[in-house]
């Protein structure tokens, strides 16, 4: 889910937490030694661990849909920049990242032609074939609209359009109800840039991509 440095971000949130679990503990304890070992303590105790999970639980969940696309359950972008600029600054000597950036071909027509709970349909299912088809440690966001945006760390270019080339063969494949291809736009690097310039670079493939339909090209300077 999160790595170690993201789930630092939830400190307000566990301090909150904690806080409640505290002054619960303190009240139960207190009631505790007033009332002794009575059936009433024992569920009453019963109940305040219980709620204060189910308070953790919740909390947790809040924090999350902050980063999650309500539609596909995936990253959105806020949380992709979180993600890409730490991987971009762990960069080092003989490493490298890959991005790309993957299209629903022709999305508006299928759209027009099937209607737009289709559409949500459609995406759902193209965000789970990119989840079971990634590793763990792969950041799969949704960019907007019928874009995604899928950043593979450790992964040379060649390797990840072997990658994308099997994933967009999967889709022509699938059975959505109608024809849905993809095409994709790779770029990578191996030293520190800004976000956006690496996403700029990944778009510029995907536009070359986009002229045939349904393939995948790299990012050439």
């Amino acid at each position: 889910m999160f790595k170690r440095a993201y789930l630092l971000r939830l400190f307000p949130i566990s301090f909150l937490w904690l806080g409640a679990g505290l002054f619960s503990g303190t009240l139960s304890l207190y009631l505790y030694r007033t009332y002794e070992k009575s059936a009433f303590m024992n569920a009453y105790l019963a109940i305040q661990v219980l709620l204060w999970l189910l308070l953790g639980y919740f909390f947790k969940k809040v924090y999350i849909s902050a980063y999650q696309d309500e539609l596909t359950n995936l990253w959105n972008r806020k949380y992709l920049y979180i993600r890409l600029k730490g991987e971009i600054k762990r960069l080092r000597h003989n490493t490298i990242l890959s991005l790309a950036i993957v299209d629903i071909d022709d999305f508006k027509s299928v759209n027009d032609t099937f209607g737009h709970l289709f559409g949500d349909k459609v995406l759902k299912e193209i965000a789970d074939i990119l989840k079971n088809n990634l590793r763990k440690d792969d950041i799969i966001a949704r960019w907007g609209g019928e874009e995604f945006i899928i950043v593979l760390p450790n992964t040379e270019v060649k390797s990840a359009k072997v990658v994308f080339n099997r994933i967009r063969e999967k889709i022509e494949k699938y059975d959505f109800g109608c024809k849905i291809t993809v095409s994709g736009g790779i770029a990578f690097v191996n030293e520190y840039i800004e976000p956006e310039k690496l996403i700029e670079m990944a778009d510029k493939a995907l536009y070359k991509a986009k002229k045939r339909k349904n393939r995948i090209a790299v990012y050439a300077k």
